[in-house]
C-alpha cells in the first residue's frame, strides 16, 4: 500500500523497529544537536567579545552589540570555529539523509529555530569577518556626503573619524566594491548608528536579519504543498549554520541580496517557479521579477545568474524576455547612474581577481610557477562556460521538471565552482536555488565544497600573526593546501556526477523507504 505522502511503507511486523527506522531516528535526533552546538558557539564567541574571530568595537551604551571581554585565545576560537564548521554541516546532512528516508519534522519548530538563531547573532559583534566594519566604513563615508567608490576607509581614518579608526588593515586602501543598493542600506545604518561602529554594525545585522527572515517566509510559502522540498528549504537555508554564519554572523551583504532574489522568484508564482511546464508567463510577472532581480544585482553583481531560469523558460518570447529585461536595465540604472561611473568600475574589477585559496594554484604549484592574475581569471571563465553547459546537458534527476530553477542552480553552480575568486559566503547563492531540486549526492558535493571553503576563513578577523606560532603557520597551509585541494575535488566530483549519472544511492532490491515519520522535540525526548 501506499502512504498518504506517497512514500511506500516498508511491510514489517507491528511493533517491531526496522534498522531503516533506528537510522532515521538516530539522524533525526542529531539534527538538532549538532545544529543547535554549531549556532550556540558561534553566539558565544561572539559573546566573549574581542579576539581573532570576533570584530573590535567599542560598547554602544545598552544597545546591542552585547558582548564581554574574555579575551579568548587564538587557538580557543579556531577550534571552536571549526568545532562550529563540521557541525553545523554534519547536522545539515544528518537532517537531509533523515528528509530522504521519511522524516518529516514540524515546520514551525525549524522556523522558530532560525528566529532564535537569527536575533541572538544580530545581538553580538561580527564573528568570522571583518567585513561589516569595511560596510561601516564606507556608510560613514556615504553619510558624510563623501563617494565610498571614491574615497577610502584610510582617508576616513586620517580624518580621525571614530568609525574610520576601526576599519581593517588589509581593506583601508579598498573603495567599496559592493552595488549602489548595498551602499545604500550601509548608509542607512551609519545615519542611526552616527559615529558608533558597534551600533552602525547593528543596524547592518538588523537589514541581514529581515532579509533573512524574507527568505525564510518566502521559500516556505513557495513550498507549502511539497512537503519534502519544504523540509529541503528549511534545513539548506532557515537552520544551516553555514548560511546563519553567512548573513547573520559574519553579516554580508550577500544575505541582503539574496532576500531580494528570492522576492523575484515569488513574483513568478509558485506554479511557475515549481511548474514543469510553466506555460506564458504574463509581462506582469516578468518585469516584476526583473525589477527585484535588478535590484539584487544593485546589491551584488552575480545575482545577475539568477536571470538564468526566466531566460531559458520565456526564450522564445521576446515579450517577457523584453519586460524582464527593461526591469532590469531601469533598477540597475537608477542605481549606478547617480553612483557615478567609479561604483561601476570598481564592481567590475571586484570580478576580476583571484583569491589566496583558489582550486587553480593546486596546478600551478605543482608546476612551481604563479601565472599572471589575468591568464587564471581568463582559465576561470572557460571553464565556467564548460562547466555550465555540462551540467545543463546532464542534469540530476528531477530537475527537467524546474525549469525555472534548473538554469539558475546550473549556472551559480558554474561560477561558484570555477570562479578564482571566492569566498565561503558566496555560496549563498548555491543554497538559494538548490533547495528545490529533489535530494541527490549533489548536495554533499556543495556540502563538502562550503566546509573546504570555510575552514580557509577561520578565525577570520586575525589570520596574519595568529598565536601560538605553529597554529599560524597551519592557518597558512589550510589557505594554500587544504581548501583549494578541498575546492578542485568538489569540481571534479560534480563533473563525474554529471559524466556518470550517478546522482543518486541505488536501493538494493526489495528496500522500501520508510513512511514519514513526525518527530517532535517530546517524542525525541522520549527516545
Amino acid at each position: 500500500m501506499r502512504a498518504s505522502s506517497g512514500l511506500a511503507v516498508s511491510a514489517r511486523t507491528p511493533g517491531v523497529v526496522t534498522r531503516a527506522e533506528r537510522r532515521t531516528r538516530l539522524t533525526a535526533i542529531t539534527t538538532p544537536i549538532f545544529i543547535g552546538l554549531s549556532v550556540a558557539i558561534l553566539v558565544g564567541v561572539g559573546a566573549a567579545g574581542p579576539s581573532a574571530a570576533t570584530v573590535r568595537v567599542y560598547r554602544a551604551g545598552g544597545w546591542p552589540p552585547w558582548f564581554a571581554s574574555l579575551h579568548l585565545s587564538d587557538l580557543t576560537v579556531t577550534a571552536a570555529l571549526w568545532a562550529a564548521l563540521f557541525l553545523g554541516a554534519a547536522g545539515v546532512a544528518a537532517g537531509l539523509a533523515a528528509v530522504r528516508r521519511g522524516w518529516r519534522p514540524p515546520v514551525r519548530w525549524l522556523m522558530l529555530g532560525a528566529v532564535v538563531a537569527v536575533i541572538a547573532l544580530a545581538a553580538v559583534p561580527a564573528v568570522g569577518s571583518t567585513d561589516m566594519l569595511d560596510y561601516a566604513a564606507y556608510g560613514r563615508i556615504a553619510a558624510l556626503h563623501h563617494s565610498p567608490y571614491l574615497m577610502t576607509p584610510e582617508q576616513l581614518r586620517l580624518a580621525r573619524d571614530p568609525v574610520g579608526q576601526l576599519a581593517p588593515y588589509l581593506w583601508q586602501k579598498v573603495p567599496s566594491v559592493y552595488g549602489p543598493l548595498a551602499t545604500a542600506t550601509e548608509w542607512a545604518a551609519s545615519e542611526l548608528g552616527g559615529r558608533s561602529a558597534a551600533l552602525t554594525i547593528f543596524w547592518l545585522k538588523v537589514w541581514n536579519g529581515v532579509a533573512f527572515g524574507v527568505v525564510v517566509l518566502t521559500l516556505d510559502r513557495l513550498t507549502r504543498t511539497r512537503p519534502e522540498m519544504r523540509v529541503r528549504a528549511h534545513l539548506l537555508w532557515s537552520v544551516n549554520p553555514l548560511m546563519l554564519w553567512a548573513v547573520m554572523a559574519g553579516g554580508h551583504v550577500d544575505g541582503l541580496a539574496a532576500g531580494i532574489a528570492v522576492l523575484a522568484l515569488a513574483v513568478l508564482g509558485r506554479t511557475v517557479v515549481l511548474a514543469r511546464d510553466p506555460g506564458r508567463i504574463s509581462t506582469a510577472r516578468a518585469l516584476g521579477f526583473g525589477l527585484l532581480l535588478g535590484a539584487a544585482t544593485a546589491v551584488k553583481a552575480p545575482f545577475v545568474l539568477f536571470g538564468a531560469g526566466l531566460a531559458w523558460v520565456a526564450r522564445r518570447s521576446p515579450r517577457t524576455l523584453a519586460a524582464a529585461g527593461a526591469g532590469g536595465a531601469v533598477v540597475l540604472a537608477a542605481a549606478y547612474l547617480p553612483a557615478g561611473r567609479a561604483a561601476v568600475t570598481d564592481t567590475l574589477q571586484r570580478g576580476y581577481g583571484v583569491a589566496g585559496d583558489n582550486l587553480w594554484q593546486v596546478f600551478y604549484r605543482l608546476f612551481g610557477f604563479a601565472p599572471p592574475f589575468r591568464h587564471i581569471t581568463l582559465i576561470a571563465a572557460l571553464a565556467f562556460i564548460a562547466l555550465g553547459v555540462l551540467v545543463i546537458r546532464r542534469p540530476p534527476p528531477g530537475a527537467l521538471d524546474l525549469p525555472v530553477i534548473w538554469p539558475v542552480l546550473a549556472a551559480v553552480v558554474a561560477w561558484t565552482f570555477t570562479s578564482s575568486l571566492q569566498r565561503p559566503w558566496f555560496d549563498v547563492l548555491i543554497y538559494l536555488p538548490l533547495v528545490f531540486l529533489p535530494a541527490s549526492r549533489l548536495d554533499w558535493v556543495v556540502l563538502g565544497r562550503s566546509v573546504a571553503g570555510g575552514i580557509a576563513y577561520i578565525p577570520g578577523v586575525i589570520v596574519g600573526r595568529l598565536h601560538p606560532a605553529w597554529l599560524q603557520a597551519d592557518y597558512t597551509t589550510v589557505v594554500t593546501y587544504v581548501a583549494s585541494s578541498g575546492r578542485l575535488l568538489a569540481l571534479v566530483a560534480l563533473i563525474v556526477l554529471c559524466l556518470t549519472g550517478a546522482w543518486n544511492r541505488r536501493r538494493p532490491s526489495g528496500e522500501a523507504v520508510s513512511q514519514p515519520m513526525q518527530v517532535t522535540p517530546q517524542r525525541i525526548a522520549g527516545q
